[in-house]
């Protein structure tokens, strides 16, 4: 365990998860595809990061009390926020409640602390450069006496591993938020962020094209009470930029820029909220909800506005691996009965990859196997993983055909504890400022702030089941 943690071993800290998509979709699920390694699926989870070597046939895990403190407890006492991948394969996790980033460089077996300017400082977004393997971006939350003061943004030289102190930028006013950063993949150099004013001032669009030396502000054609977040910059064209704009909790949509930044278009506005977006490889473009929709824009439409919904999984995250067509989506593994899915007719279909219920058990390599066993006893419990797998030397067998998704197996009370604890988690998440703002828009995602009706209907009926305040479930 790391220096300064030991007293909060045996503290389980109810809070939240979410994890991935460049801060427009916090959320506890994200999936990432190392450029350096073609078979090798990794995926955020509420419970640690999943391993998958073998295009996603077989899963193991690096659990999260072990990725955020090198704690071997059965419980996490701070959650990961943010998980994400350098062009180099690095694995990187940012941990906002215990402000510290933490990285892997051998497939999350061990996860040193990052240090430089970011030692205990809370990074709310981060973002590796998806060419230079050495360079990544972060997000930084200053404090002063315990009020905001300010975002700003550093840089890591050596993959993560060390933060610069220079500043890049910084927020012009204390209470001005940076709600995210993102590198072009199509031109070095050039960077963008958004930033949220909460005091009534107008959000902006930022963009530097000399490696963040110098940055010019664009008034975004929103209103004030409209927050502004990077979806996606596209990866063929440096100058097109997608943008969420979230109004209110209820209220969701997607502006655009093919002029980096000069000009914007609002091309989809949806009631309700999205969880997930792509800019798959064609050039089309995809965007999800939790509520098991997918609104779609073919590859080669002419007209910006033209999306098609369709019926979906409960999408929590979607990806691709670059240069291939299949799309990976994230799903509810209550309500759909699997964890990860696939489809293979661009979003026509989605065919089960994964449940949870399918982990292995911990990873192999000898200190996760060491310092997740009690964790691993846990999850097994709560999942109702049976003795079948296994804690790291061999375990099941997958079935045939590729896809080995069963249903959760965990019975039905143990299905609605594990929604009703994830409600629980959620409602958490909104509790953290009255107003949802202040905190980083990771831990504070607007899908998530009206849970809090069904967390106290399913809570009455589980009471007797609660496993007490600070308990996770994945």
């Amino acid at each position: 365990m790391r220096p300064g943690i030991v007293a909060f071993a045996a503290i389980a800290i109810t809070g939240a998860s979410p994890v991935r998509a460049n801060n427009a979709f916090p959320d506890e699920f994200s999936i990432h595809f190392p450029a350096t390694s073609p078979h090798t699926i990794f995926m955020g989870a509420n419970f640690g990061l999943l391993v998958s070597q073998d295009d996603g046939l077989t899963w193991r895990y690096a659990c999260e009390p072990w990725v955020v403190a090198g704690s071997n407890a059965a419980l996490a006492f701070a959650n990961v926020s943010l998980y994400d991948v350098t062009a180099g394969g690095v694995l990187i996790a940012a941990v906002y409640q215990i402000s510290t980033v933490t990285r892997s460089a051998d497939v999350a077996c061990t996860w040193p602390d990052s240090s430089g300017s970011i030692v205990g400082q809370q990074v709310s977004d981060f973002f590796p450069d998806p060419n230079d393997a050495s360079l990544v971006l972060a997000v930084v939350q200053a404090s002063k006496n315990g009020l905001p003061n300010g975002n700003y943004i550093v840089a890591s030289h050596d993959g993560g591993s060390t933060f610069d102190a220079p500043h890049l930028y910084d927020t012009p006013n204390p209470t001005d938020l940076l709600t995210g950063i993102e590198i072009a993949r199509s031109k070095r150099g050039v960077f963008y962020a958004t930033l949220e004013s909460t005091s009534g001032g107008q959000a902006q669009f930022l963009a530097s094209t000399d490696f963040g030396s110098t940055w010019t502000a664009t008034p975004l054609p929103i209103d004030t009470a409209t927050e502004p977040r990077i979806m996606a910059v596209d990866p063929e064209d440096e100058k097109k930029v997608y943008l969420r704009v979230i109004s209110g909790a209820l209220s969701d949509g997607i502006m655009f820029t093919a002029d980096g930044g000069l000009t914007f278009t609002k091309i989809l506005s949806i009631d309700g909220l999205f969880s997930s977006f792509l800019r798959a490889g064609d050039g089309a473009i995809y965007g999800g909800t939790r509520a098991g929709k997918l609104y779609v824009r073919k590859a080669g439409a002419t007209n910006p506005t033209d999306f098609t919904a369709r019926d979906a999984p409960h999408l929590r995250c979607l990806g691709q691996r670059r240069g291939t067509p299949r799309i990976y989506a994230c799903a509810d593994m209550v309500v759909d009965g699997y964890s990860l899915a696939s489809s293979d007719d661009k979003g026509v279909t989605f065919q089960p990859v994964m449940s949870f219920k399918d982990l292995l058990g911990p990873l192999t390599c000898a200190p996760v196997q060491t310092n997740c066993q009690a964790h691993w006893q846990r999850i097994q419990g709560v999942l109702g993983i049976g003795s079948g797998a296994d804690a790291g030397g061999g375990g099941q067998t997958p079935s045939s055909g590729g896809s080995h998704c069963g249903s959760v197996g965990a019975g039905e009370s143990a299905l609605l504890l594990l929604l009703a604890f994830s409600l629980r988690r959620t409602g958490a998440r909104a509790a953290r400022t009255p107003t949802n703002r202040g905190s980083p828009q990771r831990l504070q995602h607007p899908l998530l702030r009206h849970d809090a009706a069904s967390l106290d209907i399913l809570s009455h009926h589980l009471a007797a089941s609660d496993p007490g305040p600070g308990e996770r479930w994945p």
